[in-house]
């Protein structure tokens, strides 16, 4: 039952956040950067603060790691989807894109592991 308290706080602090990044996002402008200010940081803090309040600083820099591997990853994915989409559509080439993710997140994961 506590681990289930530790899911809904999590769920919770993330949507709290959530809707922070987005009213910044909003005051931003460009409109552009707002961007920047998308869920994924939210979601982030959001599960590092519960991850070290729960467990402690071991399993936040572990985290933190796989977080990094993610992003890359998710760079790698705009980068390839940009032409790919151009090149083969956009179901195939998000496919494609999407490949290229797994590669590199694989490729993160065999690193960190």
């Amino acid at each position: 039952m506590s681990q289930l308290w530790w899911i809904a706080g999590r769920g919770l602090l993330g949507g709290l956040l959530v809707m922070v990044f987005a009213v910044i996002g909003e005051m931003m402008t460009p409109k552009r950067f707002a961007g920047i200010f998308a869920a994924a940081p939210a979601v982030a803090i959001a599960g590092m603060t519960v991850t070290v309040l729960h467990q402690g600083h071991g399993p936040l820099a572990e985290s933190a790691l796989g977080m990094i591997a993610g992003s890359v990853a998710l760079v790698a994915y705009c980068v390839a989807a940009v032409p790919l989409v151009g090149r083969l559509g956009a179901f195939a080439g998000s496919l494609a894109a999407l490949a290229v993710w797994g590669a590199v997140a694989g490729a993160g994961w065999a690193l960190l592991t």
